[in-house]
């Protein structure tokens, strides 16, 4: 399956009393599917998965698993966990339920042991099928822990089953560069980050992105440009789209943001966020309906 492209990174829908809103969910992936995505990424940071309980993570897994495999997108589950076995043991459901690819980040480390985090993806590695990839997320932001171009390719030169770096680790171009002197043919990078540096990094030779900009259509309509080479047409869009990119990136408020652009799109029902994860107030309302005015 073609994973070069726009994979849309999920947000976890919570209806009033701050259960799962499936109908939601499936929305978004008829949406997805109609944007031009190639595939989905579910149980990220941004879908809170963090605030879900097992149960609700594998009620998800097997709902978006069925519904992505009839839309034909490939399926990212995310795994990371705070321990080796946590993270190997839902990376084994995950594979066994239908993700295309699970995606682990490093686990928090206040002294970062790169023979430990070796042995954690190596047992991720191993405890998947040899029908599921492995996606590394280089998130520094959110771990604490910064891993070198030159780990990150000895991963993929002893580990099989990874095909793929979720680089978000700004500067992001600088260090796909760096990435892209040392790897081989079959490792892919993608950016993240909400799409904050998604053009740049095309030209850095990414090849495509996972976030959840709530308007991914666009994404998908930039990456096209670009690989049809009209690099002044995919510069332009996204550069007329970089003010909304922005603000949706709002430090402490971005999913909040993100899931009410999506409401107020009719892509989804509700745009509660669980707490502690920050809420936006009727002033934040207000300001982001007069930012919207531009594009919708």
């Amino acid at each position: 399956m073609k994973i070069d492209g726009i994979h849309y990174m999920m947000p976890t829908v919570f209806n009033d009393s701050d259960s799962i809103d499936i109908d939601s969910m499936i929305n978004i992936v008829n949406y997805a599917k109609k944007s031009g995505c190639v595939g989905l990424v579910l149980l990220g940071v941004m879908g809170e998965a963090h605030r879900l309980d097992e149960s609700e993570k594998i009620f998800l897994l097997e709902e978006i698993s069925n519904v992505s495999r009839e839309a034909n997108l490939l399926l990212t589950v995310g795994v990371s966990a705070e321990s080796g076995y946590l993270a190997s043991s839902f990376a084994d459901k995950a594979s066994e339920l239908g993700a295309n690819q699970v995606m682990l980040a490093p686990p928090t480390m206040k002294k970062p042991n790169e023979q430990i985090l070796y042995r954690y993806y190596k047992d991720v590695n191993d405890s998947i099928s040899e029908n599921t990839s492995l996606v590394v997320q280089d998130l520094p932001d959110q771990s604490g822990v910064y891993m070198s171009p030159e780990f990150l390719i000895h991963l993929d030169n002893n580990l099989e089953k990874i095909n793929s770096i979720k680089l978000e680790d700004p500067p992001t171009p600088k260090k796909i560069t760096k990435i892209m002197n040392l790897k081989s043919d079959k490792l892919k990078i993608f950016g993240g980050l909400g799409g904050l540096f998604f053009f740049e990094e095309l030209l850095r030779g990414a090849s495509g992105t996972m976030t959840g900009f709530s308007f991914t259509e666009i994404l998908v309509q930039i990456y096209n440009y670009f690989v049809e080479n009209k690099y002044k047409e995919a510069k332009l869009l996204f550069y007329k789209w970089l003010p909304l990119i922005r603000y949706e990136n709002s430090v402490g408020i971005s999913l909040a943001i993100r899931k009410e652009i999506l409401r107020q799109r009719k892509i989804i029902k509700y745009s509660n966020v669980r707490y502690p994860t920050p809420s936006i107030d009727l002033e934040d309302i207000s300001e982001l309906e007069q930012i919207l005015k531009d594009y919708i």
